[in-house]
């Protein structure tokens, strides 16, 4: 199964699995999602769709089991981590600190 990156505002790729019977959309805000027993004419039609976008929301959202293939909010690699962010927060503030 391979990506087919589209022209689209809101989706990024879309990709089929045939034997399996599912599409992958890979939304450009929201992650990317799995629906089932999807048949080949919806992916073939959503292919030729003017509008990705629209096509998947009125002929695919709300019609197909789905599930979230990506977590929609990974962590930034620049993010501090929130371990070390406690610890520093638990220690006692350095001698000559005093805040009166």
């Amino acid at each position: 199964m391979e990506k087919e990156f589209v022209e689209s505002s809101g989706i990024k790729w879309i990709r089929y699995d045939a034997d399996q019977r599912t599409l992958d959309v890979a939304y450009s805000s929201s992650g990317e999602y799995r629906y089932f027993d999807v048949g080949r004419e919806v992916y073939e039609w959503l292919r030729r769709a003017q509008s990705k976008g629209k096509f998947v929301n009125r002929l695919v959202k709300e019609k197909y089991r789905y599930e979230r293939l990506t977590d929609e909010q990974q962590p930034r690699p620049d993010a501090p981590d929130l371990e070390q962010l406690l610890e520093q927060s638990l220690r006692p503030p350095p001698k000559g600190d005093d805040q009166r």
